[in-house]
């Protein structure tokens, strides 16, 4: 592989002023990516499922039969590197089939990291990792004025397709730092004395999950428990089982009432 290293300023890097790029440790060029036709509004958060190697290599998008690609990958070293694979003018193929709110392109809309870990539900995140994962986050939110809402799991926007990155991912730690969304306690203790004593209907939780932003097809009982699945592994982990419990129904109007209130 070739390695351009120093900050990784490439030919491609022609942004409007202001928007930058962030100053990767390592680039390694990237095949899978288009002009963008929208503006960066997203950011969205992947685990590799593969170790390093394999993973840059998958990653690079030259293989026609598997075209992925992202924008920076975070290696599980002891000092971990951000490697730069697309520049953040372009579109990657990192998101593939998705949606959020109105937005059914989040390749066009968003900006990947993939961090390397096998499974990020039995697996543990490294804390060195998830600082640099932290600031990276931070550099990207910062540079395109992206809201906290609009901080995801690759679970979120592709429910019942995608687990990662997973149940361990520290989501709380990064909202106290500044990246990603998360309810107040005092708002999910409240909503939690209501649920406790009636559960929401499936329909009722189709309407909660689309006021936030999740895009279950319909409210079907399989579908209702894939989505409070993806939900769970973003803002319930200590129990990710589909099931729509007191905790979980309150989290989620907790959710709503500080973030989508009109």
């Amino acid at each position: 592989m070739s390695v351009i290293l120093g900050g990784c300023a490439t030919q491609t890097d022609k942004k409007p002023a202001g928007v930058g790029t962030y100053p990767a440790d390592e680039c390694l060029s990237c095949e899978a990516i288009m002009p963008r036709s929208v503006p960066i509004t997203y950011l969205i958060l992947h685990h590799t499922a593969a170790p390093l190697p394999s993973a840059l290599e998958i990653l690079r998008g030259k293989d026609p039969q598997h075209k992925v690609g992202i924008h920076y990958l975070v290696s599980d070293e002891t000092v971990p590197r951000v490697f730069k694979l697309a520049s953040e003018e372009f579109s990657t193929s990192h998101a593939g089939r998705s949606k959020w709110l109105s937005v059914k392109s989040m390749n066009q809309a968003s900006i990947g990291i993939e961090i390397v870990n096998l499974d990020g539900n039995t697996q543990l995140y490294p804390k060195a990792q998830i600082a640099k994962v932290i600031s990276v986050s931070l550099d990207i939110i910062k540079r395109h004025n992206i809201p906290a809402t609009n901080v995801l799991a690759h679970s979120d926007i592709a429910i019942g397709r995608k687990v990662d990155p997973g149940s361990n991912f520290p989501w709380k730690l990064l909202a106290e730092s500044g990246v990603g969304a998360w309810p107040d306690d005092a708002d999910v203790a409240r909503f939690k004395i209501l649920y406790t004593k009636n559960i929401p209907s499936n329909s009722e939780l189709f309407e909660m999950f689309k006021t936030y932003g999740y895009r279950p097809e319909n409210s079907e009982t399989k579908t209702i428990k894939s989505t409070v699945e993806a939900f769970q592994r973003h803002f319930r982990t200590s129990k990710v089982n589909g099931e729509a419990d007191a905790e979980t129904v309150a989290i989620l109007a907790a959710l709503n009432f500080k973030y989508r209130k009109k």
